[in-house]
This record gives structure tokens, C-alpha cells and sequence, in this order.
């Protein structure tokens, strides 16, 4: 059975990597990024397919 993860990629506004981290919870994505928000309000996220076998 597949474990189903999406890889989410945090930077800047001007590029800078801040995060990456991959989940199954939409909610504890949510929750990690408004944190990093709270500092940092203009966040670029790239969320990707980490779907594992």
C-alpha cells in the first residue's frame, strides 16, 4: 500500500529557502507554514507529489 505525502517547499519573497518538509495532513501543512507566516507574510510554497511505494 502507497503511502500518500506531498513535499512542500517554503522560500521567500526574494527566493530564500525557509522550509521543506513532506506530510499526509493538509492540516499540519497549513499549520506549519502559518507559522513560519507569522514572521515571514510573503511566502512562495511549491507543494509536490512524494507519493512512496
Amino acid at each position: 500500500m502507497p503511502y500518500v505525502y506531498t513535499r512542500y517547499r517554503v522560500v521567500d519573497e526574494d527566493g530564500t529557502f525557509l522550509d521543506e518538509f513532506g506530510t499526509n495532513s493538509p492540516d499540519v501543512a497549513k499549520q506549519r507554514i502559518d507559522r513560519i507566516r507569522k514572521y515571514r507574510p510573503n511566502l512562495k510554497v511549491t507543494e509536490t507529489d512524494d507519493t512512496r511505494q
